[in-house]
């Protein structure tokens, strides 16, 4: 069964904003700029992944694990860039990938 990944990803965009709005308020758009960047570059394999879970190949337990192993992928450059503290970049990259692990048991049916 095919899963929209691209729903996924925008969900996960939409919802991204709302949590950049709340912790960066004036930084807001880097970090939109950031996670759209990110889910670029992990879109392959968050489709890889929700596959083989809508599949019964890996469980939620480690579709999770595969999810959080794109930590390193978000960059957040932006955010850096801004000199926001690593800790608040942290919380959101967090943030972000559990709103993506979400979104995706979301589209699974």
């Amino acid at each position: 069964m095919p899963i929209n990944t691209d729903a996924i990803i925008q969900t996960t965009l939409e919802k991204s904003k709302e949590l950049a709005a709340t912790l960066f308020k004036k930084f807001t758009e880097q970090a939109v700029s950031d996670t759209k960047d990110f889910l670029q570059r992990s879109r392959e394999g968050v489709a890889r992944a929700t596959a083989l879970l809508a599949d019964n190949q890996i469980d939620k337990d480690d579709f999770e694990d595969l999810i959080l192993g794109k930590k390193d992928l978000a960059e957040m450059h932006g955010l850096k860039k801004a000199g926001l503290a690593s800790a608040t970049i942290d919380t959101f990259v967090n943030g972000v990938l559990q709103i993506l692990i979400d979104a995706a048991f979301e589209a699974i049916p």
